[in-house]
């Protein structure tokens, strides 16, 4: 969780060069010549000395990660103090747990080494073809590992956790799951170091990717999934991520991405910064107009290259809409909160004429906010009526609603199922919270509606975030602007 000053750290603001070694033979591991589909357009050129592009794989020279010295303990002194030792073949663990709680914990590790794999592409060998292999000290008590020379005054654990390279220290915690995924935040930091590059110099997205994979879960057959969004708090029991999210933006709004990414190593020593970079790295990596951009920016962990990782740049064809995507979900994240049905339409809305026909516009219940087609003026008024029914839920029965909604729950102060409005302004907001969109007006069947703001009008029926998926039907709304 906390980068390591010394010798050995790869950190934000420190990065050793790869090592390089002879041309003879060929890079063993990592995207095959040829294939940069991981890669953002261009990472992979350079410039000769005529200032020509040449491809990196040209190089005469393969690059390797650095090898790592391994530290070396007396077991029979480590068993003495109860210090136990567990192998996998991608991690060597030393420990007091119990264990029953100890012996999972290295094969989780080698299934979040596989998925490291396959989303940021295998790590170059080192110059003696050795395996790469994390070395982790889970430490229920600590004063048994400072007799044992372990965790020496060097090693200093702010929060929870620590790493150097590809050694990781970190206190054990009280509950199991939050044990296992503060062990994969700290293994990803030590994947993500193993080669140095681009990334380590960006402690957001380091510290983002972290939390983004230690986010799993894992089935009675022992089988983990990572990279998934919590559900609820009882089977991400202890993450609470987003729960420092909703207290923030109740209080100040949301942050733009802009503050995100410029968060110093500083920023973390407070879990607030953890918090905001897992949120911008999960909600790039889930929504499906942005994911493959980002996915790509992940080939720079594991290829050599000195690309500016600047978000503006890889998004610069549609970076309002990314921002204002960005703002609406950060406004409203909470668990299981469903990106694949809140993707917005950003297109602008047409001006509705007084004399013309009313616009008219259908409003899915198992969907986000949705464009109504219509630009709305400010101090102009428009008459807004709404008709149909829709099912809310199916457990533990179904609920039928119409646009007026149902006083059964509530989401934001208003009935589930009610007809609710939000205008996206036609110019950008330069405070906070920086979008319109977050300002929601209860519409049911009918309203007068004269709005403070020029910008496109859009809907959507009331429930939870997370519970947008099991609902059926629409309303049918017209706008008509009176004269």
């Amino acid at each position: 969780m906390s980068w390591l000053p010394g010798p050995d750290i790869v950190g934000p603001s420190l990065a050793a060069e790869p090592v390089q070694v002879s041309p003879r033979s060929t890079r063993r591991s990592g995207p095959s010549d040829g294939d940069d589909s991981r890669f953002p357009a261009g990472a992979l050129a350079q410039k000769d000395k005529t200032g020509k592009k040449r491809a990196a794989a040209d190089s005469p020279q393969r690059v390797v990660r650095p090898t790592v010295p391994v530290p070396q303990h007396d077991l029979k002194r480590l068993e003495e103090l109860g210090i136990r030792r567990y192998e996998s073949q991608r991690l060597v663990l030393y420990t007091d747990l119990a264990p029953e709680l100890a012996q999972p914990l290295p094969p989780l590790m080698d299934q979040a080494y596989a998925a490291w794999e396959d989303y940021f592409g295998p790590l170059p060998a080192d110059s003696g073809e050795t395996p790469f292999q994390m070395i982790g000290y889970i430490m229920s008590d600590r004063a048994l590992f400072r007799e044992a020379g372990i965790l020496t005054d060097d090693i200093r654990i702010h929060l929870e956790g620590v790493f150097r390279r590809q050694v990781f220290w970190m206190n054990d915690q009280p509950l199991d799951y939050d044990r296992r995924h503060l062990m994969i935040h700290e293994g990803t930091h030590c994947f993500m170091v193993a080669f140095p590059n681009i990334t380590n110099r960006h402690i957001w997205y380091m510290e983002g990717m972290a939390d983004l994979f230690r986010t799993h879960t894992t089935d009675a057959n022992g089988r983990s999934q990572f990279r998934v969004f919590p559900t609820d708090r009882q089977r991400f029991t202890g993450l609470g991520r987003t729960k420092v999210i909703e207290e923030e933006v109740r209080s100040r709004g949301p942050r733009r991405i802009e503050d995100v990414a410029t968060l110093t190593v500083n920023d973390f020593q407070n879990y607030d910064a953890y918090s905001w970079s897992w949120a911008l790295c999960a909600f790039l990596d889930g929504h499906p107009k942005y994911r493959e951009r980002f996915r790509r920016m992940g080939g720079l962990v594991v290829g050599r290259n000195d690309l500016p990782l600047d978000l503006s740049q890889v998004f610069k064809q549609d970076w309002p809409e990314v921002s204002e995507e960005w703002l609406v979900f950060a406004g409203n994240v909470g668990y299981g909160y469903d990106i694949e049905r809140t993707v917005l339409d950003l297109r602008p809305g047409k001006v509705a004429d007084p004399q013309g026909k009313p616009a008219q516009t259908d409003v899915a219940a198992n969907r986000g906010w949705q464009n109504s087609g219509v630009l709305v003026e400010k101090g102009k008024t428009y008459r807004l009526q709404a008709a149909g029914k829709c099912v809310l839920a199916k457990e533990p029965k179904p609920w039928d609603s119409e646009p007026q909604g149902i006083s059964f729950r509530y989401h934001g102060g208003q009935p589930l199922g009610k007809l609710l409005a939000t205008i996206r302004s036609a110019s950008p907001e330069k405070k906070p919270p920086y979008t319109t969109m977050l300002q929601v007006m209860p519409i049911g069947r009918e309203l007068q509606l004269t709005p403070d703001t020029t910008g496109t009008l859009y809907f959507r029926v009331n429930d939870f975030w997370n519970e947008l998926g099991d609902n059926q039907g629409s309303y049918s709304v017209t706008i008509h602007r009176e004269p």
